[in-house]
């Protein structure tokens, strides 16, 4: 897969998971847990991963919006009923990006 058509996909499943990630849309306020777009997402921050050859080739605007993205999860946790699965996703997605965009030297 091409590096921008990469970047549109996780532009895209982002932009549906923080849609979703906002409001209680569930049933018996729960949060609605995409299984299949978070499945995609993690797919496509680990083809992104591959892609990457050195800091130049990062996107920002990639990074900020995968880095919102993981905070949808940690603040829609603080008002639905199934926080618990939400801080997983926000724990998991978090150190993801962490491993990927920290400085190894650090």
């Amino acid at each position: 897969m091409e590096n921008n058509e990469l970047i549109a996909k996780l532009k895209s499943v982002c932009k549906e998971l923080i849609l979703q990630l906002r409001g209680n849309k569930g049933e018996n306020r729960n949060a609605l847990i995409d299984r299949k777009l978070i499945s995609d997402l993690h797919l496509y921050i680990d083809l992104y991963k591959h892609s990457i050859r050195d800091d130049n080739m990062v996107s920002k605007e990639i990074v900020g919006i995968l880095l919102y993205t993981c905070s949808r999860f940690y603040i829609q946790s603080k008002y639905s009923k199934n926080s618990d699965d939400l801080l997983k996703e926000f724990d998991r997605l978090n150190g993801k990006l962490l491993g990927i965009f920290v400085l190894k030297d650090m």
